[in-house]
């Protein structure tokens, strides 16, 4: 060969920036059973393209139409494609072709070319003015293969064989030179790509092995285009003016089935193409002033920021307000936004999402309940990766985000994207095993956390200050209960009231907790790592003491009687042991209640109206079904229940995140929520029968640090100077 052929070897580059084809995936085959042959081959590898040669036994515009992303890439790197194929056409494109040879100079109108602005849209909304376009306009090279009876005297009509060109090769070449070719069962057009069962190969020119299998079908295209009449085998190729003027171009019906499956293909993803023709539907977002500084600040420190804003006062808003600031700024990119364990907060994120008029194209949902989700992943950025996508936004949760296949597929797909990184409840990202997902590559960064500060974990809460550009935004507690909401004339966050509910431990329980205390004391002065280890169960064994003490149940018992039977909009937060109690001790009290534990289903289900069983339970409680949900820790962290407005804490530790997180579960507004009430209920020690002095001390310690919950969670409350007496007369 030479020409074209040899430059592809000798490495020539030309001034051009697309991508070449060794820097994408290309797979060595490609089949319909387990591959997106548009998505995963054609048009990626068409919108990179320079020229694509292509014999096929069939052809219809169709495949100008499903293929439009790929085709417009083409047209713009100023391409060329080189068609043979044979004389059955659809009606339309006969049509389109006789014009074409007829009035080659007026064919297309106005219209057509001054959409042209926007090849992929006008491709994908008439497929055969298209092929017009591209004859017209010299993108598209055809030519016409028939077969005839040697032995006829004339290449007449009627002398032709019912059979047809069948050799099926497509070879693609981009600006760099390099080679592409495919060689299978799949034909020019819609059904070729999109219904059939097809199946073709690959073969690369730079790859050592393949080179002479490329060259073999360079070759035999090159034989075929310039053959003009081969009395051997009875073909006769002929460009398109003698094709017509000759009559040979035969109109079928079997191009019925293209346009339908062409049809069916752009409806079912006009998610993709014409998605923003729903934003009417949805709301513009507007943001609150602090908000809007917020945003400001976070452009300001170099797109990077903490949110440091009390729950409930509208993080996740913010977030979309630097999601859109985002997609005006990047044409094209990634955005992560990575969520609690819990898929509930994640489709709570989708959900406020879709209300809203973004510049998003679409999202996928990753996480670790998802089996499929890897693949999922991966098909999904390829379609970025093509341009199918301009802003794509992957929910997914802390575990998997920290996964190392989760960051292989990101680094595979998405190595040239911008990424903007959005960290929920990012105090949680911290920790050893999640804090591989905050990856250096993460150019934009936004972490969301009402208590970003690890408690005990000083080097964890370095990493994420430093990871998040070393600036908070901070909107607090008090400034949410203080400042008023112009739409509801209430403040951000309900006011409220706190009620500390001391107990004391039973005589058993008094007796196993000095006992623990005593061990404590004497390995509390020893270094050794194996005695520390043991030091630290006797501390959790002695807490779990406090947090499942007997006489927490008789106290619940007296503030659901104080509350009476009309209780409503309340959230008992338990621990694992206590559970099962709380529900019989409500049950006594004919309260209609339900448990949300990690045992919850949270997949959708048609048994609960499309909704998980989690989303189904807090939907019941909201409406008034349920008076009360008995909560273990799964309920800490962002579920969003506006209309809560009593808790009840039986189970707690003095992790302040914890306890924060609670009362921010009843103050949220709901618009009509004038105040809220949280009841804590404390175990006291009684100091008065230790007698040993180390103990006495140990016991001070664990005690000062409850009252440093009690002293949080009053600081703000409408009844503090209540609590600050009774808190008192109990030390």
């Amino acid at each position: 060969m030479h020409g074209l052929h040899e430059l592809i070897f000798e490495g020539r580059i030309m001034e051009y920036s697309k991508l070449s084809y060794p820097d994408m995936l290309i797979k060595p085959s490609y089949d319909t059973i387990q591959d997106d042959l548009l998505v995963d081959f054609y048009i990626p590898v068409l919108e990179h393209a320079k020229r694509y040669d292509r014999i096929s036994g069939f052809f219809s515009s169709t495949s100008l139409a499903i293929a439009a992303r790929g085709i417009a890439g083409l047209i713009r790197n100023k391409g060329k494609m080189r068609l043979l194929t044979c004389q059955k056409l659809s009606k339309d494109d006969v049509t389109e072709i006789q014009k074409y040879v007829r009035h080659a100079d007026s064919l297309i109108g106005e219209k057509m070319i001054s959409e042209m602005d926007d090849v992929e849209d006008a491709f994908k909304r008439d497929h055969v003015a298209a092929l017009g376009y591209m004859l017209q306009q010299g993108y598209l090279e055809m030519k016409i293969a028939v077969l005839y009876d040697t032995d006829a005297e004339s290449r007449k009509v009627g002398s032709l064989k019912n059979a047809i060109l069948h050799q099926k090769i497509g070879i693609l070449y981009d600006s760099n030179f390099h080679g592409i070719s495919f060689s299978g069962s799949n034909n020019e057009s819609a059904t070729g790509w999109l219904e059939n069962i097809e199946e073709f190969k690959t073969f690369k020119s730079w790859k050592e092995g393949q080179k002479e299998y490329f060259m073999e079908d360079c070759d035999r295209f090159e034989r075929l285009w310039n053959l003009e009449n081969d009395k051997h085998t009875g073909m006769y190729v002929m460009d398109l003016p003698d094709a017509v003027k000759q009559h040979f171009l035969q109109i079928s019906n079997d191009f019925r089935l293209d346009s339908i499956s062409t049809k069916e293909y752009l409806k079912q993803n006009k998610q993709i193409f014409f998605i923003k023709e729903e934003n009417d539907k949805k709301e513009p977002l507007s943001l609150y002033y602090y908000q809007k500084c917020a945003v400001n600040q976070w452009i300001e420190n170099g797109h990077k920021l903490m949110l440091q804003m009390a729950t409930g006062t509208g993080k996740t808003r913010t977030a979309f307000g630097c999601m859109e600031c985002a997609c005006r700024d990047i044409k094209s990119g990634l955005i992560i936004v990575v969520a609690t364990p819990q898929i509930t907060l994640t489709r709570q994120w989708i959900k406020d999402m879709e209300k809203l008029q973004l510049d998003i194209d679409e999202y996928i949902e990753v996480d670790g309940t998802i089996h499929d989700w890897r693949i999922n992943m991966r098909k999904s950025l390829q379609r970025v990766y093509i341009g199918q996508f301009n802003h794509f936004v992957i929910f997914t949760t802390h575990d998997t985000a920290s996964n190392e296949d989760f960051i292989d597929i990101l680094q595979t797909y998405g190595p040239g994207e911008t990424i903007f990184f959005i960290g929920d409840e990012v105090h949680g990202m911290g920790a050893d095993k999640t804090r591989n997902a905050l990856q250096s590559k993460y150019e934009y960064r936004l972490g969301l956390s009402a208590t970003p500060k690890r408690w005990f974990d000083d080097e964890g809460s370095h990493l994420l200050e430093e990871y998040f550009g070393n600036k908070s935004f901070h909107f607090g507690l008090r400034e949410a209960l203080e400042t008023i909401n112009p739409r509801t004339n209430l403040p951000f966050l309900a006011n409220y009231y706190y009620y500390p509910c001391f107990i004391s431990l039973t005589d058993d329980e008094l007796e196993k907790y000095r006992e623990l205390s005593q061990k404590i004391s004497r390995l509390s002065h020893d270094k050794d790592s194996d005695l520390n280890e043991l030091r630290t169960r006797f501390l959790m064994r002695r807490a779990e003491i406090l947090k499942n003490a007997e006489n927490k149940y008789q106290k619940l018992h007296d503030i659901l009687e104080k509350l009476g039977p009309n209780i409503q909009d309340t959230i008992i937060f338990v621990s694992p042991q206590q559970i099962d109690k709380v529900m019989m001790i409500l049950r006594e009290h004919n309260i209609l209640a339900h448990r949300i534990t990690e045992k919850e289903s949270q997949h959708k289900s048609n048994k609960y109206s499309g909704l998980s069983e989690r989303e189904y339970i807090i939907k019941q409680f909201e409406t008034g079904s349920y008076q009360v949900i008995v909560a273990i820790k799964c309920m800490d962290e962002g579920i969003d229940i506006p209309s809560a407005r009593c808790g009840i804490i039986m189970a707690s530790s003095t992790n302040p995140r914890e306890y924060v997180q609670r009362i921010g579960r009843i103050i949220r507004q709901d618009g009509h929520k004038s105040f809220a009430t949280l009841y804590d209920v404390v175990v006291e020690p009684e100091h008065d029968v230790i007698q040993d002095d180390d103990l006495k001390k140990i016991e001070k310690k664990v005690y000062e640090k409850e009252m440093a919950r009690i002293s949080d969670l009053s600081k703000e409350a409408i009844n503090r100077a209540q609590v600050v007496c009774e808190v008192y007369q109990h030390r």
